[in-house]
């Protein structure tokens, strides 16, 4: 069959679209389009996109459905209400009745980012309409394709009979490379991908890593940090630590290089919507064999019960708590280990892409 991705508010080469979803696809014999209201050029096959940045949305429909038009596909995937009209659009003006449409929820819609008033009588306002188009659409698609649970609730509540396929984020093991386990009482190495900002908890990180410079000099520590934010890193007074500022890789190279590092943080503040989001990078770094500190988060609980084996949830803003966790790895290397061992053990029997891509295959093979 002829299979388009449409999206709108991710790049054509995401990393679940294209090195999961897509590249399954191929291999299973399809033929693959992705379809990119992105500003930016990707040299990959099939892949086409155009600037939306100064375009309406229904600009942006009409983008999206023209190039569907000339695709003419059979089965289109989407990650965003405005890819679903466009969808639709496509449908409803083609010969074809047999087309397919799903909607792969992995964003929360509406959430806060569109939520940028400082009258909140307009947010409220805001907020009821895009809740009452996110029902809209989701009664124009045929199917859902569900990242984690929080964020398909809705959906699954009100379309109950709809077919849908619970497709969580886990790592492709094929592209995470391991390195051998450090000996971190000498040399640690924290690492941190993503935004630098108080809201994912970056000032958290920066806290918790001068404390552990400061209670143990007798360790050498680096934080690499993986980023696209600028920010002006402050003076750090610790002779025994150092801050790796890098830019963000290609999707290959990144998995191949951040196994390198010995702990990975994410410190985002659990509010209402964080709490019931589900890192992707989470499984990442439990596939590349090392122990993450994570905020406590509802989600992480939910979907992973075997997290203390491998690492610890934490309160983020409680700096002390987090050292201490961070202390019993360098007091007791053994231990650090195990959670390493247990990390990847992990990935490898249960939460891997490949123990999920034939239900996804399946999923949208059978009608």
């Amino acid at each position: 069959m002829k299979i388009a991705f449409v999206l709108t508010v991710h790049h054509p080469n995401d990393d679940r679209v294209w090195y999961q979803q897509a590249d399954s696809l191929r291999k299973a014999g399809h033929d693959v389009f992705v379809l990119s209201a992105t500003r930016f050029i990707f040299n990959l096959p099939n892949v086409y996109t155009f600037d939306c940045q100064n375009l309406s949305k229904k600009e942006i429909i009409r983008k999206h459905a023209s190039i569907l038009n000339k695709l003419r596909p059979e089965i289109i995937i989407c990650d965003n209400p405005v890819s679903i009209l466009a969808a639709k659009d496509y449908k409803k003006k083609s010969a074809k009745k047999s087309i397919r449409i799903y909607y792969d929820v992995t964003e929360f819609y509406p959430s806060k980012i569109h939520l940028y008033y400082n009258n909140i009588f307009k947010n409220i306002l805001k907020y009821c309409v895009l809740y009452c188009v996110s029902i809209y659409v989701g009664s124009l698609v045929d199917g859902f394709i569900f990242g984690e649970y929080y964020k398909a609730k809705r959906y699954k509540q009100l379309f109950f009979w709809k077919k849908s396929v619970n497709l969580s984020y886990f790592a492709s093991l094929e592209y995470i490379k391991t390195f051998p386990i450090n000996n971190i009482q000498r040399e640690c190495s924290f690492f941190y991908a993503g935004y630098m900002s108080e809201n994912y908890g970056f000032n958290n990180i920066l806290k918790v890593i001068e404390k552990c410079a400061d209670l143990f000099p007798e360790t050498n520590f680096k934080l690499v940090v993986i980023s696209k934010t600028e920010y002006k890193m402050p003076e750090t007074s610790c002779e025994n630590l150092k801050i790796d500022m890098q830019k963000s890789l290609p999707f290959p190279e990144f998995c191949a290089s951040f196994g390198k590092s010995d702990i990975f943080f994410d410190l985002r503040k659990p509010d209402i919507e964080n709490t019931r989001c589900l890192p992707i990078k989470l499984f990442y770094y439990m596939a590349a064999g090392r122990p993450m500190i994570y905020s406590n988060l509802k989600a992480i609980r939910r979907e992973i019960s075997e997290t203390y084996e491998f690492g610890f949830l934490v309160e983020p803003e409680n700096t002390a708590e987090i050292v201490e966790k961070i202390g019993l790895y360098l007091n007791d290397q053994k231990l650090y280990e195990r959670h390493c061992k247990r990390a990847r053990l992990l990935a490898e029997t249960k939460y891997n892409w490949g123990k999920i891509e034939k239900k996804f295959i399946d999923f949208i093979d059978n009608e």
